[in-house]
């Protein structure tokens, strides 16, 4: 359709004349070229002539998927989700729109609100987004990296302390709290005794974590951090001198020493004939509570042969996975020992107390070491810092 200016011009004899001007279109642009729509939802899409006078403004439109969305005289429909372009033409002038349909998120929810996990540990979360053909994805996050991460719902524990877990799905969130605490897991190997082995060392928050060294029958290590070395009180490294049940001396024992041993006694009376560990002086029972304890030699023999041990790595750290016979399994860290004031043979040997004295030399107890050629048992100093790892009933 022409579109035309008309101004009347006076023709003395002949009437009034009409003159005609056309004006031409030399340009066509709509004012959006991306939009989003909602599913359902219209928009007109306005278009902008060079010159605004132009006398030629007819239009037609386009849409190069119908499934998606429809346009109609410039007003675009959303119809299903998806991207599409829109056209509009004039003649030989032409200008694009490209339309996004999308579905919003009109809820997200979690199927859990509260999380407890160890260090180490994760647990994964479930975000249900309603509708539930919502084109909106889910974005996950946490308050607090350090305490832990998430992704795609998966909830990795590191350190203690609490952080906020969060789905976000559009504008809608849904929340979950975090509080990352340690606490002792038994694992059961399915030894013949029924008993269950702690799956991380006293002191440690992972299976792979060293944790802390104590002398036998001490409830505290003697140090209380490694760089810089710093003693505790009254304590000068782990020897004789600092060992808590004798009077400075392997044979001036106050503690712990059967009634034939009298040479090696130093306190009132004669020989306490303890050759086991009370619970008091247990360092696993005093610090893990409830009824953990430190193992006995007999229990360390019993995992020893009824399990398979294999030298590995497991996250850059070596040491020995035992495994059950019912597939289950503990990692033993090759985490060193403490002689004197010196670390030694980290990532090469493992060496961990049990509760059992030696009583024909009562200034050595049992342990258990191993390396990557082998696994064995013998007798220590009980002022070496070694390793423990708890077990329950």
């Amino acid at each position: 359709m022409l579109l035309f200016a008309c101004t009347p011009e006076s023709n003395p004899g002949n009437g009034d004349r009409i003159r005609i001007t056309v004006v031409k279109l030399t340009g066509i642009a709509l004012t959006e070229h991306e939009i989003t729509l909602e599913k359902g939802e219209n928009k007109v899409l306005e278009v902008a002539f060079t010159p605004e006078n132009a006398t030629d403004k007819q239009l037609s439109w386009w849409s190069f998927d119908p499934n998606i969305v429809t346009v109609s005289d410039g007003t675009v429909v959303g119809v299903a989700p998806g991207t599409a372009e829109i056209s509009v033409k004039s003649g030989s002038l032409t200008d694009y729109c490209q339309v996004t349909v999308v579905i919003s998120a009109a809820s997200v929810s979690l199927d859990q609100t509260s999380l407890t996990l160890a260090p180490g540990k994760t647990a994964t979360l479930k975000a249900t987004v309603l509708p539930e053909d919502s084109t909106d994805e889910v974005e996950w996050s946490s308050s607090d990296e350090t305490v832990a991460t998430v992704d795609d719902g998966k909830v990795t524990a590191d350190e203690e302390g609490e952080t906020t877990i969060t789905a976000k799905a559009g504008d809608k969130t849904a929340t979950c709290r975090v509080k990352v605490e340690f606490k002792m897991v038994a694992v059961d190997l399915g030894l013949p005794s029924g008993l269950k082995w702690a799956e991380c060392n006293l002191g440690a928050k992972k299976p792979e974590h060293y944790g802390d060294y104590y002398a036998w029958g001490d409830v505290e290590p003697y140090y209380s951090s490694l760089d810089p070395l710093i003693w505790k009180e009254g304590k000068t490294g782990y020897d004789w001198a600092s060992y808590t049940w004798c009077n400075g001396a392997f044979n001036k024992l106050t503690k712990y020493c059967p009634k034939d041993k009298a040479s090696s006694w130093d306190a009132e009376g004669s020989p306490d004939g303890n050759i086991i560990l009370q619970p008091e002086d247990d360092a696993a029972h005093v610090i893990a509570g409830g009824n953990w304890r430190m193992p006995t030699d007999e229990n360390w023999t019993e995992l020893r042969t009824e399990c398979t041990w294999t030298w590995t790595t497991q996250n850059r750290v070596n040491g020995r996975l035992v495994a059950g016979k019912n597939g289950n399994s503990i990692f033993l860290p090759a985490a060193g020992y403490w002689y004197d004031t010196v670390f030694g043979n980290e990532g090469s040997f493992g060496c961990y107390w049990s509760s059992s004295l030696n009583a024909v030399n009562p200034y050595l107890a049992m342990q258990v070491y191993f390396y990557s050629e082998g696994v064995d048992s013998d007798d220590v100093f009980r002022y070496y810092g070694q390793s423990i790892r708890p077990v329950i009933e």
